[in-house]
């Protein structure tokens, strides 16, 4: 009994120890000041706001590939800082998504989270093969993500980059990967984010011909929305798998993963296969609403949504005699927008194009 007490307590011992990540100096060069270091032998890195202490709002950035983050990505890295958001991410090489990439990104979220203080709920910005690896771990943690912002990504091995290929990162022959495919393709393995209602948007070119549309993010789109989610594929016309500005100075891209990052809701306003259409929201309508810095409409809605209370900023500059519907019960029609204030940062706006008192 003793000898088997001693045993126990050895593995316990063995395991706690070998649980601790190391951490070791880096040489990583980052696109502007940041940590570079080490974790576990992959080089790793952190770009934090100044005066950040706890509970600090992350993007997670893959693939952190050799020069990976540079300078392009530069204007929405700084932006996410203005909003006292960091970014971090790790370098596993060409791993795929692999289950052993896999359970270094767990060992490195784990770091952050617990060790640097960053929240349990980072956003997902994910580049090119970068899908591969942030989805995979993603489906098996749905309720450790805010949302997926995506840069023409890889959804789909099969489509790069290639299941012979891919398969030495799993340590699998190519027909062992291909009959387990289920288990590790990002587009057949959507449903728990859908039901954590994790939203995603993607900017994707239909001249892709390194990752095609059509078997990455639209197929994603399309059984995304299948199975209930939320979720907007912007195809960006004549682009392919190119270093265009636009992909790295998308406001929308980045106002999104600015909201998600921050927990504050989204609207996504281009449904899968459709064009941008009207929302329509009943609540009251408060007006001389006040806020920091005198930076509001002036107007917010009060609504109920699945059973919760929630309140959006309404522009009322289309609606004549605004000021007839203040305090009262209505219906909006009108588009949801992102507002950039100097003070508040990023603020969904409702801007109403039609109003009426609900009877």
């Amino acid at each position: 009994m003793i000898r088997i007490f001693f045993t126990a307590l050895f593995i316990a011992i063995a395991n706690l120890y070998a649980a601790d990540p190391e951490i070791s100096e880096g040489e990583k060069s980052l696109p502007m000041q940041g940590e570079a270091f080490k974790f576990d032998g992959s080089d790793a890195f952190m770009i934090v706001p100044l005066d950040a202490e706890e509970n600090i709002p992350w993007v997670w950035y893959a693939p952190t590939l050799k020069g990976l983050p540079s300078n392009d990505e530069k204007w929405m890295f700084e932006k996410f800082l203005e909003n006292g958001i960091a970014i971090a991410g790790i370098d596993i090489g060409e791993s795929y998504g692999s289950p052993k990439g896999r359970a270094t990104y767990s060992s490195f979220y784990d770091h952050l989270v617990e060790e640097r203080k960053f929240r349990n709920k980072p956003c997902l910005l994910v580049r090119s093969r970068g899908g591969l690896m942030l989805y995979n771990w993603a489906v098996e943690n749905p309720d450790s993500v805010a949302g997926v912002a995506g840069i023409y990504p890889v959804c789909n091995i099969i489509s790069y980059p290639g299941i012979a290929k891919a398969s030495g990162a799993y340590g699998l022959t190519p027909e062992e990967l291909e009959a387990e495919l289920v288990k590790h393709n990002p587009i057949d393995r959507l449903e728990p984010l859908a039901k954590a209602k994790v939203p995603i948007l993607h900017l994707h070119g239909d001249a892709d011909k390194l990752v095609p549309l059509d078997a990455n993010s639209a197929e994603l789109g399309m059984r995304y929305a299948q199975l209930g989610g939320s979720v907007e594929i912007d195809v960006i016309e004549g682009q392919g798998h190119n270093m265009w500005e636009g992909w790295f100075k998308s406001e929308k891209l980045t106002d999104f993963t600015i909201a998600c990052a921050l927990g504050e809701e989204f609207i996504l306003r281009n449904p899968v296969g459709g064009q941008e259409h009207q929302v329509h929201l009943e609540g009251n309508l408060e007006g001389g609403v006040m806020a920091i810095g005198g930076e509001t409409t002036g107007w917010v809605l009060n609504f109920k949504e699945g059973g919760e209370e929630k309140s959006i900023e309404v522009d009322m500059s289309a609606i004549d005699l605004a000021d007839i519907f203040g305090g009262k019960d209505v219906k909006i029609a009108g588009e949801i927008i992102s507002k950039q204030y100097t003070t508040r940062g990023t603020v969904l706006v409702l801007k109403a194009a039609k109003i009426q008192v609900d009877q």
